[in-house]
């Protein structure tokens, strides 16, 4: 039994020279194993065949779950015939090991404890692989060093990870897991199964932002895209006071939050920027301050961003402040990690970076996005293909939406809406908000259709229609 021996100085919480490792947990573990489907169901979650010191351990832990896959139970005969069958019986120590290990745990009640110290010398020793691996990364000089930042922390993350969540791709567990979210739904009688748009309607068409998924909302300038994300973070955070991060290529910070100053209160923008309030409107907006700056919205107002550094950045605001919606503004004034031949391949390489990021921190990007001239040339409605660069973009992009304002249709119409913003400001008029469609062009998993809401430009508020044909 030499190949299955243990050496004297492994001790519970002991390393011996080299990587972190403690046998007798692991003996622990798989001894549980043995003795408790609980104990089975709580390794399984929490540590994988890499998780283990030993190469025995790792055979011996991989043959406990193909039993209990295959047989539902698992004894020391069985385990005995699984490895004897794969040709690894002798190699992990013989029947002799397997009988020391159901001996080494005469209960399973500390298994836990068992699993949680093997996951962290796992932990411990994929950190070191990962220092190792960055050192070989800069001394070989392959990369440039923005790019191996890049790259560090998201090795890092994928550490950090191992602590934080639990590897879970066996199709029961992930079963369970959307039967339970189903059925929680259900008992809500709620359609929202992400985060709220704030818009009834939307949410009804997408059930929410969902964790993983790129939103694009695409639409012309001056049509109201930027105002519409920022409706959608004022709900967010102000309403759900979920947190968000909001990068904002365009527009400085201080003009995010006067705007959002804006939505909440329905003050009129011009008034807003002179100072030409009622006391009312004072009294409201010095209400509303100390609720913005409760809000646990972060703004990054960075003028001009690589989508590696966005993606640095958005790595820190995930696990500093655990935000659950990054939203960017927009998505064709970021940049790509290096030059490329052409524009195209730079936006693909920044919409592929973005979803590779939603899946990444299991989070909803919102990206908004500009449309080309073609739909005011011809008249018409915007499509997917009025994307500017669209190709990659609507591929990587789980749902598209386009913000479409019928009165901007033509030059004469813009400028008579124009006209009759000016004498509503100066009080000759009280215009109603205008129609604004938004158009869901694309939905990976729900379908399309269209939302139709109302926009006070002098607000920059969008809000619900009182019926919303189409979708």
């Amino acid at each position: 039994m030499a190949d299955g021996s243990i050496p004297t100085d492994a001790r519970p919480g002991a390393l011996a020279r080299g990587m972190p490792h403690d046998i007798q947990a692991e003996m622990g573990v798989l001894g549980s194993m043995q003795l408790s489907p609980d104990a089975l169901y709580l390794a399984r979650e929490r540590l994988d065949a890499d998780s283990f010191y030993r190469a025995a351990h790792q055979d011996i832990f991989n043959a406990i779950l193909s039993l209990a896959d295959t047989r539902n139970t698992v004894d020391l005969i069985l385990l005995r015939d699984e490895l004897s069958r794969a040709g690894k019986l002798e190699k992990v120590g013989g029947v002799g090991y397997l009988t020391e290990l159901m001996e080494s745990v005469p209960t399973s009640a500390n298994a836990e404890y068992y699993i949680e110290i093997v996951r962290d010398h796992a932990i411990r020793r994929e950190l070191i692989n990962t220092a190792t691996g960055i050192q070989k990364s800069c001394q070989e000089g392959a990369l440039e060093a923005d790019d191996l930042l890049n790259d560090a922390e998201s090795r890092m993350l994928a550490v950090r990870r191992m602590k934080e969540s639990h590897r879970i791709s066996d199709m029961t567990s992930l079963i369970h897991q959307i039967m339970a979210r189903i059925e929680a739904a259900d008992q809500r009688q709620d359609v929202l199964v992400g985060l709220s748009t704030g818009f009834g309607a939307l949410n009804r068409a997408t059930t929410g932002f969902q964790p993983g998924e790129v939103t694009v909302v695409a639409a012309r300038p001056s049509v109201g895209k930027t105002s519409l994300a920022l409706n959608i973070l004022h709900h967010v955070c102000m309403v759900e006071r979920r947190p968000a991060v909001f990068y904002s290529l365009e527009v400085q910070a201080q003009q995010v939050v006067s705007n959002l100053l804006c939505i909440h209160n329905r003050v009129d923008t011009q008034d807003f920027r002179r100072g030409t309030l009622t006391d009312a409107q004072w009294q409201d907006l010095e209400e509303s301050v100390g609720k913005l700056a409760d809000s646990p919205l972060h703004i990054d107002d960075a003028p001009s961003l690589r989508i590696g550094d966005l993606r640095a950045r958005a790595r820190r605001m995930r696990y500093e402040h655990k935000v659950e919606l990054i939203a960017v503004d927009y998505l064709q004034l970021l940049m790509s990690n290096r030059s490329r031949d052409s524009r195209a391949a730079e936006v693909a390489e920044i919409s592929a970076g973005l979803k590779a990021l939603a899946r990444e921190l299991e989070v909803p990007v919102l990206a908004v996005a500009q449309l080309n001239r073609a739909a005011e040339k011809e008249q018409r409605k915007p499509r997917m293909s009025d994307l500017r660069e669209s190709g990659a973009i609507e591929q990587d992009a789980d749902v598209v939406m386009l913000l479409h304002r019928p009165d901007m249709q033509d030059d004469d119409r813009e400028e008579q809406a124009f006209g009759e913003e000016l004498d509503a400001r100066t009080g000759a008029a009280d215009l109603p908000g205008v129609p604004a469609k938004l158009i869901i062009a694309k939905q990976r998993n729900g379908p399309t259709g269209v939302v139709n809401l109302l926009f006070w430009r002098r607000y920059l508020r969008f809000e619900a229609e009182s019926s919303h044909a189409g979708v």
